[in-house]
């Protein structure tokens, strides 16, 4: 267990995080004393430097090189030091007006977040459309299609369309279908999958329906319905990044190596996403770095990430990915307000 840090250990270790974030560069002792006019010697300077090198919290490059924060350097400033600033009125301004250049279609305002993250940030922009899971559905209804197979088509109350293939363990004519149809109309507006699957499931409790045909029918194509949501392979469908050639940008990407990793991270959407649902639930501005941002193929990378909501539902997540010397105290404030600009502009609908 790592002791708590002194305050003076707290001040170097914010001043090295904050110079490297700036030049990507190690930082030295001399040059942080004279960069910041300190009122203590290099000498000091570097055996609190040392000390902190001992905790795991900066690195040496090389011998004669200054230091730069770890992972776990990080993780520490992050959650102990880190002041976030206030976003400017001006700011708040500009991602206001941005956001209301898109169209009038819940997909337009998502895509258009993505992108407004990645200018204003000058890093990747990157939105998770809510899952139908999460939302409260407009309409659903099925399609046959022949044997054994349904079409369900999900429609959200804010637009979202999303048909699945579902293959069922038994054959449904349309006729049947349009049984379980007209039934879902009269109780699943407003419900989303999962509170749809519970209402039948208290219907179903009542003696009477115990052995109701058209019951187990709804029952049965809602939970396909909502298995066929959760391993849907196809997250370039629920989930926007804007901004790729930020990143290029960086330092940290020049070599082949790590431009080639950059690249490979992005072709797997699908844990990217899972990181951003997992956002979603818990309910609060993270940052995600080190072995849970390597666990979502953002390896080398961090991600500052935001709930939004669609009235009092947490539906989805958006946020910033870029390097690990992201600069958190400005970039928090301006995911923490997109979310709540998007949340405002959805529940608008």
């Amino acid at each position: 267990m790592t002791l708590p840090l002194s305050p003076r250990a707290k001040t170097i270790l914010e001043l090295v995080v904050r110079d490297y974030i700036q030049t990507a560069e190690p930082v030295g002792s001399g040059a942080l004393v004279k960069r910041h006019r300190l009122n203590l010697s290099s000498a000091t300077v570097r055996k609190v430097m040392s000390e902190l090198e001992e905790k795991g919290l900066l690195a040496q490059p090389h011998t004669s090189a200054g230091r730069t924060p770890t992972e776990e350097g990080l993780k520490t400033y992050v959650g102990e030091i880190l002041a976030v600033g206030r976003l400017s009125d001006e700011m708040r301004a500009l991602i206001d007006r941005q956001l209301r250049g898109a169209q009038p279609r819940a997909e337009a305002v998502l895509s258009l977040c993505s992108k407004v993250l990645s200018n204003i940030t000058r890093h990747m922009g990157v939105v998770a459309a809510p899952a139908l899971e999460r939302l409260p559905l407009k309409q659903l209804y099925f399609v046959c299609l022949g044997q054994k197979e349904t079409l369900a088509v999900m429609v959200g109350e804010n637009g979202l369309l999303r048909n699945k293939v579902l293959t069922t363990e038994t054959d449904h004519s349309q006729d049947e279908l349009n049984q379980v149809n007209s039934f879902l109309a009269e109780i699943g507006p407003g419900l989303t999958l999962g509170e749809i699957r519970a209402k039948i499931v208290r219907g179903l409790g009542e003696a009477k329906k115990a052995f109701d045909v058209l019951y187990l029918r709804a029952l049965e194509l809602a939970r396909a319905s909502a298995e066929a949501e959760d391993e849907d392979s196809s997250p370039d469908r629920v989930i926007y990044l804007e901004g790729r050639g930020n990143l290029l940008k960086n330092p940290e990407f020049a070599e082949i190596e790590a431009l080639q990793a950059l690249f490979t991270a992005f072709e797997d959407k699908r844990r990217i996403l899972d990181l951003l649902n997992k956002v979603a639930d818990s309910g609060q501005v993270r940052v995600v770095l080190g072995s849970e941002a390597a666990a979502a193929a953002l390896s080398g990378l961090a991600l500052v990430a935001s709930p939004y909501t669609r009235g009092d539902r947490r539906v989805g997540a958006l946020g910033v990915i870029g390097p690990q010397r992201l600069n958190y105290s400005e970039i928090v404030p301006v995911v923490d307000y997109t979310a709540r600009a998007l949340s405002g502009l959805l529940a608008a609908e």
